[in-house]
């Protein structure tokens, strides 16, 4: 077994802190200090595509049909590395004083002609609505 070096102790550390909490094969999330299950929720997005070619979200529509427009775009990451034939790139945006992640995934697919189609969807980590212990019969 090798010593830990600074190296591999920051590796390390990095890869635990963008670890998301999986327990049991469902997905957690904290917020205002709780540990809430999550699902991965579609959403309807107006984008703009700037001549650079930088997809920029400019509204977000939820699935109940409210739309909200995106006050700021805190921060954004291209695309990262392709798993299981996806990649995605995340946008911390906020609108309405409230602050989000919505992501933006790209998967490749091949037609049966060998072409490849790309399909691009926005999604957002939605809360599950659960009965609290205190509210269950």
């Amino acid at each position: 077994m090798r010593a830990p070096t600074s190296q591999n102790h920051s590796l390390f550390a990095l890869q635990y802190a963008n670890m998301r909490s999986i327990i049991g094969g469902m997905e957690y999330r904290q917020t205002d200090g709780k540990t809430r299950r999550v699902h991965k929720q579609y959403v309807d997005v107006v984008a703009r595509i700037l001549a650079g070619g930088q997809v920029v979200p400019v509204t977000v529509c939820w699935v109940d049909g409210r739309c909200f427009t995106i006050d700021e775009i805190v921060s954004s990451t291209g695309f990262g590395l392709t798993v299981h034939g996806i990649r995605t790139a995340t946008y911390k945006v906020r609108f309405g004083g409230h602050a989000t992640e919505l992501y933006l995934e790209e998967q490749a697919r091949e037609r049966p002609d060998g072409s490849q189609a790309h399909l691009m969807r926005w999604w957002v980590w939605a809360f599950d609505r659960t009965l609290e212990s205190g509210r269950r019969r």
